[in-house]
């Protein structure tokens, strides 16, 4: 269960209309998501992500963070402050959580490159900066990163689309019978009564050198594409508690969110479950000096639920939330809510 980041009798959820919400945050950490509830067959699996890391030193501090979350873009500005007296060089690192691909499981990913799926930038001071990317593979708790590229079978097994799923399936069909025979008892790959899918995990981490200056702030800023869940939401929803302890769903947004169901003709609503993980943040010296956290809803017709009290509504479709001397315990689960396209 994620835990909240004030404790559970003040969290709230906001519907689209209510002038106040309720959020909390996250990082690349790996959180398993829950089932995916009865009448929602139709749904994808999520790369939860959050905040970059610092490798092993503890004299940076993060004077300021502003984090933008929806469900189609993060972005996140830093200040940052060396308190060593002297500049330091150091690798930063913004690790993706751990990636499986089966039977059951689908992205919905958009960007080209299967080892940057979320299309990573980075900038420092303003100006774009260059990011190296690590890719490695595993299977039951063994590196198969060189047995995959022995036998020409991709490290990240992203299917963009149906065709790039049928190129990759025609990949492993293509494979000798008796390497196939290795890779499936090796645990690389699932059988099935149909061929055979990835059975390795993927793992990403994108990560840089930079200078942290002695005598000033550095700025540091990066932006993606998230992969949220996406699923349906119905009344069975609503009435199993589906999401409530991950986002928060209290009376006066369940609610909200039937009279929305009510209303649409299918009887259910899209959803996404965004997750961001946040607490890596205490990786870096004492707490975040100024933290602001806005949430995006998309359209003013959305709904959207979290855990955090206090979230003020800022415009037709965003919503805010402010602290300082910030030291986060827990991270943050959004659920966002939409009429389905007629």
């Amino acid at each position: 269960m994620l835990r909240t980041l004030l404790p559970r009798a003040a969290c709230r959820a906001a519907a689209a209309a209510a002038p106040v919400l309720t959020p909390a945050l996250a990082l690349a950490l790996v959180l398993a998501l829950p089932a995916p509830p009865a009448g929602a067959n139709d749904s994808t699996a999520s790369l939860d992500t959050g905040e970059i890391v610092l490798v092993q030193n503890s004299d940076i501090r993060m004077d300021e963070e502003d984090l933008y979350l929806s469900a189609a873009e993060v972005r996140v500005r830093y200040l940052f402050r060396n308190t060593a007296g002297a500049p330091l060089v150091l690798r930063v690192a913004f690790p993706l959580p751990p990636i499986q691909l089966g039977w059951d499981t689908a992205y919905a990913i958009t960007a080209a490159a299967a080892e940057d799926p979320l299309g990573f930038r980075l900038w420092i001071d303003g100006a774009p900066a260059a990011v190296q990317t690590e890719a490695r593979a595993e299977a039951l708790g063994r590196d198969v990163t060189a047995r995959l590229r022995a036998v020409g079978l991709p490290l990240t097994p992203f299917a963009l689309d149906e065709a790039g799923w049928q190129r990759l399936d025609a990949a492993i069909r293509a494979l000798p019978a008796a390497e196939r025979a290795r890779l499936v008892r090796d645990g690389i790959l699932l059988p099935g009564p149909d061929g055979a899918v990835p059975g390795w995990t993927a793992r990403i981490t994108h990560h840089w050198v930079m200078t942290f200056p002695a005598d000033r702030p550095v700025e540091v800023r990066h932006a993606y594409a998230p992969v949220p869940m996406h699923t349906f939401f119905s009344a069975y929803d609503l009435d199993a508690g589906s999401f409530a302890d991950l986002a928060c769903i209290d009376a006066p947004t369940a609610a909200g969110i039937r009279r929305r169901l009510e209303a649409a003709p299918s009887g259910a609503l899209g959803a996404a479950l965004l997750r961001y993980v946040l607490t890596t943040a205490n990786n870096w010296r004492g707490p975040i000096g100024r933290f602001r956290l806005t949430v995006d809803k998309g359209t003013p017709e959305a709904l959207v639920s979290l855990c955090l009290d206090g979230l003020r509504k800022t415009s037709p479709t965003t919503f805010a939330w402010e602290a300082t001397g910030f030291v986060p315990e827990d991270d943050l689960a959004v659920l966002f809510l939409a009429p389905l396209a007629e």
